[in-house]
């Protein structure tokens, strides 16, 4: 290090850590609601947005939960981290996207279908995700830290 510049005062690892570990918390409560229930319910759900075609909706009810679920133990676990977080800030963004084009054309959610059964206003949905992208920019810029199964990978166990 420079002796001319100042060490950070951000203690980056656990920031990342708990930015990790948020953005499990949400995906993993947001994928095991859409797992538990029918996904005919969820394709309700995103019926309503009126973005995606009729026979696309099952598929995409059946497939989001998963990725979901996916994301929340990839960064638990720390495994593939920046992928994973950008995979994290992208599902997010698609989903402020979606919600943002419904309230600009006047569609009245009920149901913004984040949480199954946990109903969110859009502006409360859209705050959440902007919160998420938030942490995933953290996590992908700072979350290969020693508490990653990607750095334990590197080191070669």
């Amino acid at each position: 290090m420079n002796p001319q510049e100042k060490p950070s005062r951000v203690p980056w690892p656990a920031l990342a850590l708990a930015a990790r570990f948020l953005l499990c918390a949400v995906f993993l409560v947001s994928g095991l609601h859409k797992t538990l229930a029918p996904a005919e319910e969820f394709a309700a759900v995103i019926e309503a947005y009126q973005l995606l075609p009729a026979d696309v909706l099952l598929p995409f009810a059946h497939l989001v939960p998963f990725a979901e679920l996916l994301l929340a133990f990839s960064l638990a676990a720390g495994f593939l981290t920046r992928l994973s977080s950008a995979a994290s800030g992208a599902l997010s963004l698609m989903f402020f996207i979606a919600l943002g084009s419904t309230l600009a054309r006047g569609i009245p959610l009920e149901n913004c279908g984040c949480f199954g059964s946990i109903h969110l206003t859009p502006a409360q949905a859209m705050t959440v995700d902007v919160c998420m992208m938030a942490l995933a920019a953290v996590a992908f810029l700072r979350g290969r830290s020693r508490f990653s199964l990607d750095a334990w990978i590197e080191s070669g166990f």
